[in-house]
């Protein structure tokens, strides 16, 4: 079963549906250099979409138009925060402005110790039981710190299974 398939089985049963969407290596391009040139200003703006995993939240968006979706990243920066919520409203403006959390390592909203949980902490404080729950991301710590929270209305899914 493909990913829009497990989509339409649970939305047939409960409409009360928030995808989570994980951005750097999610739906924006990731991509490192030995200076971390990523961490300049402007740089964050020029990254690419990642098109076929946005075709994929749009056909989801159109099929089903009572599902939510909201950014759940992790930034560097105060900067790099605000960049993130320019490249959503240059790429996926259908996002409310707050529905996008975007933690800030320099405000001091996570520590990188705690990178890994912050996310699963997050949704764990923010669901209620009659709602479903899936976190897109492409970094397998974070999703088995979601599947560590053993709720059954919270899907860990990996980026590639949107793709298959």
């Amino acid at each position: 079963m493909n990913f829009v398939e497990k989509i339409d089985d649970i939305y047939k049963k409960n409409k009360n549906i928030e995808i989570y969407l994980d951005m750097d290596g999610t739906i924006v391009e990731l991509l490192f250099d030995k200076n971390q040139s990523y961490r300049e200003k402007g740089v964050y703006l020029n990254k690419r979409p990642i098109e076929p995993v946005i075709n994929e939240i749009e056909e989801i968006r159109n099929k089903f138009p009572a599902i939510k979706f909201k950014i759940l990243s992790c930034s560097k920066s105060n900067q790099m925060r605000n960049e993130k919520n320019e490249w959503l409203n240059k790429y996926m403006p259908f996002i409310n402005p707050n529905d996008r959390i975007i933690f800030s390592e320099e405000a001091g909203d996570y520590l990188r110790d705690d990178r890994n949980i912050v996310k699963a902490e997050y949704i764990n404080k923010n669901i209620s039981d009659d709602k479903i729950i899936f976190l897109i991301d492409d970094d397998i710590e974070v999703l088995k710190g979601v599947q560590n929270l053993l709720k059954d209305n919270i899907i860990p899914v990996h980026v590639t299974s949107i793709l298959i």
